[in-house]
């Protein structure tokens, strides 16, 4: 009878073992600190997640915990124009801040097929952001090689800003015309208080049905008439690629000076 209990105490000693592994893996997960985030990194070739976009409506911020945050839908296309091969990386951050920010400097690392790297760094289209807002950006470089991976991070940002207030845009016309090759979006802004339209622009992002940035353009505004608050016109051409998969777009309107 000796052999049984002997057994027993062995699978007792065992288990306790295990039981003490688990609880000292347990401890470790909750006390270690959590990785940092990461540059975002993806290839080109893949199709990005998709980002719902409303016009008009800017993306209130939600599960988000970075200041400037960097939406799904960035991606790069290629431009030819005559000899030369323009890269571009497209895509939208948005302000998760309570307070306007302005000065924001995106930076995208192209690794290149064939070997060799590029960096890129600019700013949205959109200098100054309210809280909750979007903006657009387009970094591009003139580069023979193609793109076999990129990151995209924000580098830095400021607070404050000047945010145009109390404009009213209004598109009459969005739509590709298939006969030319691009896509417009027109339209004009009007004001209840006294301003200098001119010195306004109109920045329109536009989206295919997954979401995914396909373009990135602006426009200033003009007024037709020397009176005082009269309606200004904006007109902007996409043309640079095939846009005949645009599903819908935003508006934004910004001042002179990015």
């Amino acid at each position: 009878m000796p052999e049984p209990k002997k057994s027993l105490r062995l699978l007792l000693f065992v288990g306790l073992i295990t039981l003490n592994i688990f609880l000292l893996a347990m401890v470790l997960q909750r006390t270690l600190p959590d990785p940092p985030t990461q540059a975002k990194m993806v290839s080109p070739t893949n199709p990005s997640l998709s980002a719902e976009s409303q016009l008009f409506l800017p993306l209130a911020a939600t599960v988000y915990k970075e200041p400037i945050v960097l939406l799904p839908g960035d991606g790069v296309y290629y431009e030819r124009d005559q000899d030369l091969q323009i890269v571009h990386v497209l895509g939208e951050v948005l302000n998760n801040t309570p307070t306007t920010v302005s000065k924001v400097t995106i930076e995208a690392s192209l690794n290149l097929k064939s070997g060799g790297q590029t960096t890129l760094r600019g700013s949205p289209l959109v200098g100054s952001l309210a809280p909750g807002n979007r903006a657009c950006f387009d970094l591009y470089v003139v580069e023979g090689k193609e793109v076999e991976s990129y990151a995209v991070q924000v580098l830095s940002y400021a607070t404050g800003g000047a945010v145009p207030g109390e404009v009213v845009p209004a598109v009459s016309y969005a739509g590709y015309d298939a006969q030319n090759g691009w896509y417009m979006v027109e339209g004009t802004i009007s004001t209840t208080e006294p301003a200098i339209l001119n010195d306004l622009r109109a920045v329109v992002t536009l989206f295919d049905s997954s979401g995914r940035v396909l373009g990135c353009e602006q426009s200033y505004v003009r007024t037709q008439t020397e009176e005082a608050n009269a309606p200004a016109t904006f007109r902007i051409l996409f043309m640079n690629r095939d846009f005949s998969q645009a599903s819908n777009y935003t508006l934004a309107i910004a001042g002179a000076v990015q």
